[in-house]
């Protein structure tokens, strides 16, 4: 372990006893806050960093103890010991976010009739996302990050769990390959996603005033102007995004019970609910306030269909690279959080789908790429699409290609239940769960 003398302190070896898991003070915080910018700060400066940050932990989802901030430090260390500094050291630090996850476990009775199938039901349990694992840079070389996780992948089990219950999962999504995370027992999943190219954009600039505009609003008139069910698009805001929540959950439920049926394997999937993508909404908000400085209206998805028979996607933009957003047009993108089809029992069943689900799938698709194009977004990007919506791009005459990420944001869960991790299907597996 680590020597805690009157006059020096020796880092320990990451095996040490005197590591574990503690909670950041808030100068800690900060610190490490800093620290990392150079990181995930993007194009904010080191203040504007720190501010987003700080505004993180109080926004839906993440306040009232939804998210926990965690380092790892040496109980050997005293003031004492310092010979630079009175704080203690802190070897490595990530965030934990507490989440609703949906299970339905399959019918273990292979005779079972189909009343019997249909009264299964979906249980709520708590998960947990993990961000930011960082390790201060003078630490590096230690394997400190490593001896975090394999303590905090275990203590997650039980923490904030309720009803007395262990949590569902785990979840992260790695930016150094597959093999890293799961060693440490975060299986990887799926990381496909479809890339869509947008059109030349059609910008909004740093002051709000908007170029290029009188074709797409000629063309936004005649769509709102159409009656429903013959193409109408309609935008998704703060307004009408709840109840659409709730309906989006309701229809998961039962893809989970269909699943669990089909495959025969337990189901589970983080619940695409009001707070969880407000959470990246909000976070959008931060981000382009500081970056284009006006309250330029910008639509949080959009919906086609008549009621019963909707499509619809709720978005969220991403910048990356330094400067202005027009400048790293070719690193932004617009994320599809989550993609809903109203009719999914009825349609992933069939070889080709239905004209109107097409119709309104191409449509929504469409409203993205516009969107797109007025906030220098040069690609829309859809997370591991299921069967029907594949079949539904690969259809839709939009120029795509499809992308296997193999180093960055794989999809890695560890679960408590008693099924191995890989009999486990990780269902609506989309960006939205991200954190």
């Amino acid at each position: 372990m680590g020597s805690a003398s009157q006059d020096t302190y020796t880092l320990p070896p990451a095996t040490s006893p005197s590591l574990g898991l503690a909670h950041p003070t808030d100068a800690e915080k900060r610190r490490t806050w800093a620290l990392n910018h150079t990181h995930w700060g993007g194009a904010l400066t080191l203040e504007q960093y720190l501010k987003r940050e700080a505004y993180f932990t109080t926004i839906p989802l993440t306040r009232d103890g939804g998210m926990t901030h965690w380092i790892l430090t040496d109980s050997a260390w005293s003031p004492a010991a310092a010979t630079d500094s009175s704080t203690r050291p802190v070897l490595a630090s990530c965030e934990s976010i507490r989440k609703r996850v949906l299970v339905a476990y399959s019918n273990p009775d292979p005779g079972a009739d189909s009343t019997t199938a249909a009264a299964a039901t979906v249980h709520e349990r708590v998960g947990h996302g993990i961000g930011s694992v960082f390790t201060y840079p003078e630490f590096r070389g230690n394997r400190y990050a490593a001896r975090m996780l394999s303590d905090l992948g275990p203590w997650l089990r039980k923490w904030q769990a309720q009803d007395g219950r262990d949590a569902a999962c785990s979840a992260l999504w790695s930016d150094i390959g597959k093999q890293y995370y799961a060693k440490k027992g975060w299986a990887a999943f799926p990381s496909l996603h479809a890339e869509f190219l947008v059109p030349v954009p059609v910008s909004v600039s740093v002051d709000g005033k908007e170029s290029g505009r009188e074709e797409q609003e000629e063309e936004e008139e005649s769509e709102r102007g159409k009656g429903e069910g013959e193409g109408e698009i309609t935008p998704i805001s703060y307004d009408n995004l709840e109840p659409l929540c709730q309906r989006d959950e309701q229809l998961l439920k039962e893809r989970l019970l269909r699943t669990a049926r089909a495959t025969r394997r337990t189901s589970a999937a983080f619940a695409p609910d009001h707070d969880t993508l407000r959470w990246h909404l909000y976070r959008d908000d931060y981000i382009s306030s500081v970056l284009f400085k006006t309250a330029a209206p910008f639509a949080r998805g959009a919906i086609a269909g008549p009621e019963g028979r909707r499509v619809w996607a709720v978005w969220a933009r991403s910048y990356g690279g330094i400067g202005a957003p027009a400048d790293n047009v070719h690193k932004n993108k617009l994320y599809i959080l989550r993609l809903v089809i109203e009719p999914e029992a009825s349609e992933e069943m069939k070889e080709v789908p239905s004209n109107d689900i097409q119709e309104a799938f191409t449509a929504v698709m469409q409203a993205a790429q516009r969107e797109s194009s007025r906030w220098h977004l040069g690609k829309v990007d859809l997370w591991n699409p299921s069967t029907i919506v594949k079949k539904l791009i690969d259809q839709s005459g939009l120029q795509h290609r499809w992308v296997e990420r193999d180093e960055d944001s794989i999809p890695s869960m560890m679960w408590y239940g008693d099924e191995d991790v890989r009999n486990v299907e990780w269902v609506a597996n989309e960006k939205y769960c991200w954190c």
